[in-house]
């Protein structure tokens, strides 16, 4: 039975030690909205300050907005290297059950400073995100 019990503690220590959470916050946002003639014109960047955070062991991203968005993960993408940067693509299921697309880009020469794209068929949201680092 402690054998039992030992093996457990260490299967959950071992899930535990791997889940890993990215924490952001963000400095700025702007809007574009699908029209009949395609997509708008992004908005002015307006200040803002929330918290976004990338939980990859409950596969889901949330925005501390003033109503909490909630995105759940159904598909990674691989990471993209460009000749600027990197960039990685997240295709979620938000609390209303919309298809969402979030990006995460990262310019290669300013690693803490990045934005995240969330984009639906009706309207796309980027911030400005600076990198707080993360729990593993």
């Amino acid at each position: 039975m402690k054998k039992i019990i030992l093996a457990l503690f260490v299967i959950f220590l071992s899930q535990v030690a791997v889940a890993q959470t990215y924490k952001f916050k963000t400095t700025g946002f702007s809007v574009s909205e699908k029209t009949k003639k395609g997509w708008s014109e992004w908005t002015k960047t307006q200040p803002t300050e929330l918290f976004i955070n990338l939980d990859r062991d409950k596969n889901r991203f949330v925005v501390y907005s003033e109503i909490i968005q909630l995105y759940n993960i159904y598909k990674y993408e691989d990471r993209v290297e460009t000749a600027t940067g990197f960039s990685n693509k997240y295709y979620c299921v938000d609390n209303e059950g919309l298809d969402t697309v979030i990006t995460v880009v990262t310019p290669k020469e300013k690693a803490t400073l990045k934005q995240i794209y969330i984009a639906n068929d009706e309207m796309m949201i980027q911030y400005d995100l600076i990198y707080l680092g993360e729990n593993k």
